[in-house]
């Protein structure tokens, strides 16, 4: 229907099969009538809200560079009958030629029932939506392991990673181990430290928080890690 929509608006509207499969893009926006400027912009549309592996799909087409802007879009039945459509397409020509949002390679664009809407940035909805799936699957208190993987000695915090690959923050006032507490001031990266510890929740910040944080067992093991993320 958007497609329809704006080619009878004088828009140049392409399609491509692969492209929705490997990009998860519907449509590419490429030229608008009577605007002389580049225009390169994917959009997808769904009528599901906070759909997480919807949106990392979307997030991982983006992050290819095959447009040079895209913008997901979220509806549902009852707005798409009661101008949903023509919203949506404002919003885009927002997200295009809006200098707020010049610096931006992808959106995320929420349309309500009464079509009003708001952007919102979709890699940290995605984190959030990993969040809120993770408290689901876990709940506070919940007795865990893993390694000490980085810890930071002048700023009193590190990371541990479980067997399932899931990073967790801990703070030296989170650990319940004095042996732990001695041992950590003289921790080299690229060292691990086993230690048992309950899940803490995730506070809203991008990884869950250890709490009761206590050795497993004496030793460092060296392994190779990888820091950039800290």
């Amino acid at each position: 229907m958007m497609r329809e929509t704006l080619e009878e608006m004088g828009f140049r509207v392409d399609y491509d099969a692969d492209y929705h499969k490997l990009y998860m893009l519907n449509l590419i926006i490429t030229r608008i009538k009577d605007v002389h400027a580049h225009v390169n912009l994917g959009v997808m549309i769904t009528l599901t809200n906070d759909d997480l592996t919807l949106q990392e799909r979307f997030l991982e087409g983006a992050r290819r560079g095959v447009v040079h802007k895209s913008i997901y879009v979220e509806a549902n039945e009852r707005t798409l009958g009661t101008g949903a459509i023509p919203v949506a397409i404002s919003a885009c020509m927002s997200f295009l030629f809006d200098r707020r949002y010049s610096s931006y390679k992808c959106v995320g664009l929420r349309i309500f029932e009464d079509c009003t809407f708001h952007f919102f940035d979709i890699e940290e909805n995605v984190r959030r939506l990993k969040r809120d799936s993770q408290d689901d699957a876990a709940r506070i208190g919940q007795d865990m392991s893993g390694n000490i993987i980085a810890y930071f000695t002048d700023k009193g915090f590190g990371f541990i990673e479980t067997g399932q690959d899931q990073k967790f923050f801990f703070h030296i006032a989170n650990v319940a181990d004095d042996e732990l507490r001695v041992q950590l001031p003289a921790y080299i990266p690229g060292d691990v430290l086993p230690v048992s510890f309950k899940y803490g929740g995730n506070d809203g910040k991008k990884y869950p928080k250890a709490i009761d944080v206590v050795l497993e067992h004496d030793g460092y093991s060296d392994v190779d890690a990888d820091y950039d993320d800290y």
